[in-house]
């Protein structure tokens, strides 16, 4: 919160921004109260009243040259850059501004006497909520006050932070979320961040997927107040909207996690964003809870306790991906957090330390070996599917017998029923539809082989009525070659063979 101001050099004024600046020097001339705080209490020895009086002891002498000179000069420095404002009145022209840059924006003012640069400036806009307050921040840190800027004027408050209600319908209207007279946004249940305005007793409460990546709320609701800690006024914490599906006689989630101190003072001091902020709670929630040793299992903010079978249940994935997961939660005691219930979204968030365990529970170590090391282009739920292709492929391999010398009709039917076996109808499809063959044999066999396969009707128009006839015929035989193993799988093939007319034997290497 703390202000960070580069100056530059100086530049001539624009005619515009110098009739502003002189009809609010002399307006200030006039009444030096119209810029300065309203008391919310009659303090004995209040900095604010002080300062006015002596003011007006200057506003007296606004037309005297020599006097709002030496007043500009010494005394009291708010006094001091009153007087060299009001002197701008009087001088009638001002040919020469610098310029400052701050978290608000570049800002142009009239430099005059030894005042200080953040009073002038707060002085001489007045008329700005953001920038008034460059007036006060020094007697807002050494007395103790509380100053908060509405758009028409400013309010002091002695006795620590005490939000007046102008200030807080102000500033509430400018953040970029959509509240309702409760300061919450629409969605009910579910994951929010809250942040406790004590002295305005309110909360504002948005859920995580209302909260905006450059927003940070306690730094705009503070952003016009002038304190030593214009934060201090703030509670920040997160309820996670977790529902209990599950009965469980000591529940771990139910004890409130606090935010960290470091994360807290991060989001505090304007350094992260709230969705930052819930992002890195989220980490630090989740390793809480796994250092407890619980075994736990969460989804997009239901608990199922240790319920493993209603845990997997509500995850979503292919048969491969739910089987890792399966093998893996039954392994040993895990705290499962997942952010929805989506397995390959599970699966990215547990790879990083948990590769090699995921993949072992579904394929062989030569499969896990293979798969981690030769195919690190893969996303981990690819990879799972990979493993899972490659061990069915490795466990029906070795079912079937290997062929010595087979013939092109021989080679062709024997590759397509292991692709069929190993990477399924699709696969054994597509490679079918790559090589329908040219004569009239090899075309009635590979519609043979698509109709075994349950895609011949569809992909009629692709033959000739004798192909499909003689095809037809060949479907029993191509229905066997699919499903057959072992020894019946070589006889199976012999036969389809024979009756495609095909003149080639197959041979079993022994």
């Amino acid at each position: 919160m703390g202000r960070r101001i580069r100056f530059r050099g100086a530049k001539a004024t624009p005619k515009t921004l110098e009739k502003g600046l002189l009809e609010k020097s002399k307006a200030l001339a006039e009444n030096p109260h119209i810029m300065m705080p309203k008391c919310t209490k009659d303090c004995r020895k209040c900095v604010i009243k002080k300062a006015i009086n002596k003011m007006e002891v200057v506003s007296d002498k606004r037309d005297n040259e020599k006097k709002l000179a030496a007043f500009s000069l010494r005394g009291d420095p708010i006094v001091r850059a009153y007087a060299a404002t009001i002197s701008l009145a009087m001088d009638g022209k001002i040919p020469y501004l610098a310029t400052a840059k701050t978290p608000v924006g570049e800002i142009s003012y009239a430099m005059r006497g030894n005042a200080d640069r953040d009073l002038l400036i707060g002085l001489q806009h007045y008329d700005h909520p953001q920038f008034r307050l460059m007036a006060f921040w020094k007697v807002a840190e050494k007395y103790g006050l509380h100053i908060y800027s509405c758009e028409e004027n400013a309010v002091c408050c002695p006795d620590g932070p005490a939000a007046p209600e102008e200030y807080v319908n102000e500033i509430v209207e400018l953040l970029p979320y959509d509240l309702d007279d409760d300061f919450a946004c629409a969605h009910k249940g579910g994951e929010h961040l809250n942040i406790r305005w004590n002295s305005a007793d309110v909360t504002i409460s948005v859920c995580t997927s209302c909260l905006k990546e450059n927003t940070n709320t306690v730094h705009i609701l503070a952003s016009r107040i002038a304190a030593k800690d214009p934060a201090d006024d703030f509670t920040v914490s997160v309820d996670r909207g977790i529902q209990c599906l599950s009965e469980c006689d000591n529940c771990p989630i139910k004890e409130k996690t606090q935010l960290k101190p470091d994360l807290l003072a991060k989001y505090l001091h304007g350094q992260i964003s709230d969705s930052a902020l819930l992002d890195e709670y989220r980490i630090d929630w989740a390793k809480t809870l796994q250092a407890t040793g619980n075994e736990l299992y969460i989804v997009n903010g239901s608990c199922f306790g240790s319920d493993k079978e209603k845990f997997l249940n509500a995850m979503r994935g292919t048969d491969a991906e739910k089987e890792t997961i399966s093998k893996f939660i039954s392994s040993g005691k895990r705290c499962i957090i997942s952010r929805n219930d989506q397995i390959p979204n599970l699966l990215s968030d547990l790879w990083k330390d948990y590769d090699e365990e995921l993949l072992s529970g579904i394929a062989s170590p030569e499969t896990v070996s293979t798969v981690l090391n030769d195919r690190t282009d893969l996303a981990p739920s690819q990879m799972v599917a990979e493993a899972a292709r490659l061990e069915s492929y490795m466990k029906i391999k070795s079912r079937l017998p290997a062929f010595i010398n087979l013939g092109p009709m021989a080679a062709f039917c024997d590759d397509i029923a292991r692709i069929y076996k190993t990477e399924g109808k699709t696969a054994a499809v597509r490679a079918l539809e790559k090589s329908k063959g040219s004569n009239h044999n090899m075309r009635s066999l590979t519609y043979a082989l698509l109709s075994a396969a349950g895609e011949g009707q569809s992909k009629a128009w692709q033959f000739t009525r004798e192909e499909m006839d003689f095809g037809t015929y060949l479907v029993p035989f191509a229905e066997k070659v699919l499903s057959a193993e072992g020894k019946e799988y070589a006889n199976a093939l012999s036969l389809l063979l024979e009756a495609s007319g095909a003149m080639e034997k197959v041979t079993v290497q022994q």
